[in-house]
């Protein structure tokens, strides 16, 4: 699909919404925030939409994440796979171009004079960030104005189409809130991506709301539990685990965000695990506990080279967006020829690598290596 085909599709009116038959096998897909790094889900999601033997039933997503998943939830609700597709590129175009990036090589020369200014844009980046969120108190959020133009939140919801869930994080008690189906608004999903050190708090019926990577970064569990397809796979911005040591103030920040962001999930697969290894021994168990004994987890994740470029202080830049929708594509692509002959039969994510009993020789953990292997597919 090329650019101008984008830009084309994307001016017609939507197509009739999509018949409720759809063939597949049925999944949910929870997808991690990330900021400028969503990209790579962007290109893992191109992929799977172009993959006829899966079902998309259920999406998840905090951040970055929630955007992505509005944008495909919408497209397949207008007009199928290649509308989500066409709204996911203008999306991830116009948030290029809000970051004074053009797309395609019309922007190239510019991108070579915004280079060429860096140390100086880099003194207002800094200059910016340390201001917090009084830079946001004048409502400079560029997401507003490009969501405000590309949601129509009447579809969430709506029968035939996947189930949105997005979750924010409450300033007044620090946990998660799901927004669901037609609950998801504009401020959902700007609450979902609400750094404070940047954005005032959202305030939605009275409460107040930050980026939901600090309590729930994907939505896992509450939908297992809620009845979602039993085959969940997970996208991830930032590879499972770093070899790299980080070193200077830039890049030990980094970490922390990372690890900082990364908690809910970890606590969630642990919990998951935990609880399939106690209820795999037990019969008579309610319908949620047996939804959660049987749960089917899948990942896909930033592997190998990628690790490099996800650890460097990323700007949004067209070029950025393109290499990261990239490598997403084929992240997905070495895992649907690894694993998805699982979807419906087996977890290829190795639950017992989140208890911590099993380890090797050396005493590293066996599942250590196997869900390095599952979840990049090398």
């Amino acid at each position: 699909m090329t650019m101008s085909m984008v830009w084309r599709m994307d001016t017609r009116p939507p197509p009739p919404p999509i018949p409720t038959g759809r063939q597949g096998r049925p999944i949910t897909l929870a997808l991690e925030g990330g900021g400028a790094l969503g990209a790579f889900t962007w290109g893992v999601l191109e992929r799977l939409l172009d993959e006829t033997s899966l079902r998309i039933e259920v999406v998840s997503g905090t951040s970055a994440g929630a955007m992505n998943g509005a944008m495909l939830v919408q497209g397949l609700a207008e007009g199928g796979p290649a509308r989500a597709q066409a709204l996911l590129a203008t999306f991830w175009q116009r948030v290029s171009i809000s970051a004074g990036s053009l797309p395609g090589p019309s922007g190239a020369w510019l991108q070579m004079i915004a280079e060429s200014m860096a140390p100086m844009l880099d003194a207002v980046r800094k200059a910016g960030s340390a201001m917090g969120a009084h830079v946001g108190a004048f409502g400079l959020n560029p997401l507003r104005g490009i969501l405000s133009e590309l949601l129509h939140t009447p579809l969430f919801g709506q029968e035939g189409a996947p189930e949105l869930v997005v979750a924010a994080t409450k300033v007044r008690t620090g946990e998660a809130k799901l927004f669901r189906g037609g609950d998801v608004s504009l401020d959902a999903l700007l609450a979902s991506g609400c750094l404070p050190q940047v954005f005032p708090a959202i305030e939605i019926d009275g409460e107040a709301y930050w980026d939901g990577g600090y309590s729930s970064n994907p939505p896992v569990r509450p939908l297992i539990e809620a009845g979602c397809p039993g085959d969940v796979l997970i996208v991830r911005t930032t590879p499972s685990e770093r070899h790299m040591m980080p070193h200077g103030a830039a890049a030990v920040k980094d970490r922390v965000n990372e690890i900082t962001f990364g908690s809910p999930l970890r606590a969630e697969l642990r919990s998951l695990a935990l609880a399939q290894a106690s209820l795999s021994e037990m019969a008579a168990l309610t319908p949620a506990l047996t939804r959660l004994r049987d749960a089917r987890l899948h990942m896909i994740s930033p592997a190998g080279a990628d690790e490099a470029a996800a650890s460097e202080t990323l700007q949004p830049s067209w070029p950025l967006f393109s290499e990261q929708r990239r490598r997403g594509a084929a992240a997905a692509e070495r895992w649907l020829e690894a694993n998805l002959a699982a979807v419906g039969h087996r977890s290829s994510l190795p639950m017992n690598e989140f208890t911590g009993r099993e380890t090797g020789a050396t005493g590293a953990p066996r599942s250590t290596r196997r869900l390095e292997e599952a979840t990049h597919a090398t």
